[in-house]
């Protein structure tokens, strides 16, 4: 994943926006805007080996567990920001992009792999914002579709699919969203990396859509 507010938080302040935009560009089988993803020959995306399925019950879904036992420090991410920042042809300000892991801390992604990492947007192009003006934005615009989906709509994604891998297991950590988004099956660990790595908005759709699984 990134940098969060907290890890138990999750960016509580997001309100997840009604997926009623028709896509602008085309992103293949992608059911999203091309520009909502990561381009898959810079950020294919990568796992962290020491998570496995049969350890989540020791680690992502265990009690306790944080993100930040496994978040590599800021002088490593802010390196690692301007990197892709110039891969990707981005020269806005750094602020309106989150350093975000295409799979996830919380779903056993690499902490520190670049081909992991990507700078992905909080707005969109046409409409620039840091995280606090993407969060007054969806708070204000509950059920506009001007904007497309960015950082903020990625993170409950990220949580909802670390439900569903621990979904079953005795006493496992839950998300800070799974009251209001419970997980109502399970996948595999590799089965949620693989939705993360391909189509996470997908995935934003089905939970909007009356929260039907990921799966």
């Amino acid at each position: 994943m990134k940098r969060n507010l907290t890890e138990a938080e999750a960016k509580e302040e997001t309100q997840p926006r009604r997926p009623d935009h028709t896509p602008t560009q085309s992103s293949g089988s992608m059911v999203g805007d091309a520009q909502i993803y990561p381009k898959s020959d810079l950020t294919p995306g990568k796992e962290d080996p020491r998570v496995s399925q049969d350890n989540v019950a020791e680690n992502i879904c265990k009690k306790g567990w944080s993100t930040a036992s496994v978040r590599p420090p800021t002088s490593v991410t802010n390196k690692i920001k301007r990197q892709t920042m110039q891969a990707y042809g981005f020269t806005d300000t750094s602020n309106h992009y989150e350093l975000d892991h295409l799979i996830s801390l919380q779903n056993g992604g690499c902490p520190d792999c670049v081909e992991n990492l990507w700078p992905e947007a909080y707005g969109d192009k046409g409409h620039p914002m840091t995280q606090n003006e993407r969060a007054k934005w969806n708070r204000e615009n509950p059920d506009s579709a001007e904007v497309l989906p960015g950082a903020l709509e990625k993170d409950l994604v990220e949580n909802h699919i670390h439900d569903e891998i621990c979904f079953g297991l005795p006493d496992a950590k839950m998300s800070s969203f799974s009251k209001k988004y419970p997980a109502t099956g399970s996948v595999t660990l590799k089965q949620g990396q693989q939705i993360l790595a391909t189509d996470w908005y997908a995935c934003y759709r089905n939970i909007m859509d009356g929260n039907k699984p990921c799966d």
